[in-house]
């Protein structure tokens, strides 16, 4: 799993994230310096940004770093604890199903209707699929996580 994740955010990190801090630097120089600003390029930067973003979230789940309210963390402990921390990652788990489901359907009606960014002929439903794939995995993670919580008192 671990191995999986790696990868995703590898692939992000080393290929996804140069390539838009280049398309970013050159759409500036052109807009700014050359006055021929590239029409697609909002859009191109769109989609990469969200394939950035989204390429972490498995490893956010999987090493226990969302931003979370720990309003209720301190009323359990021992036991109760481990069982708040099993509930917690469950339904965080569930969640990340409930939003792969929901951008799976989605994805299906981009595919089907051809949904397309404006400006360039790049379709939507890739990007739509990989949001489905980062969200699957990172609901996987977050079970895992609550196994852990649950068998060894581990988050």
């Amino acid at each position: 799993m671990r191995r999986i994740i790696a990868f995703v955010e590898g692939w992000a990190a080393y290929l996804v994230l140069p390539g838009l801090a280049i398309l970013v630097t050159a759409d500036v120089v052109l807009r700014y310096v050359l006055n021929l600003p590239l029409r697609w390029g909002n859009d191109v930067k769109e989609l990469l940004l969200l394939l950035v973003v989204v390429a972490a979230l498995p490893g956010v789940s999987m090493d226990d770093q969302h931003i979370r309210v720990g309003l209720l963390d301190k009323l359990f402990r021992g036991k109760a604890g481990r069982l708040w921390v099993t509930i917690r990652h469950m339904l965080t788990g569930l969640v990340g199903i409930v939003i792969a489901y929901a951008v799976l359907l989605l994805a299906q009606d981009m595919h089907r209707y051809g949904d397309r960014a404006e400006l360039i002929a790049i379709s939507f439903w890739p990007f739509a699929a990989f949001v489905v794939f980062s969200a699957a995995l990172s609901a996987l993670a977050e079970f895992i996580r609550a196994f852990r919580a649950f068998s060894d008192g581990r988050s």
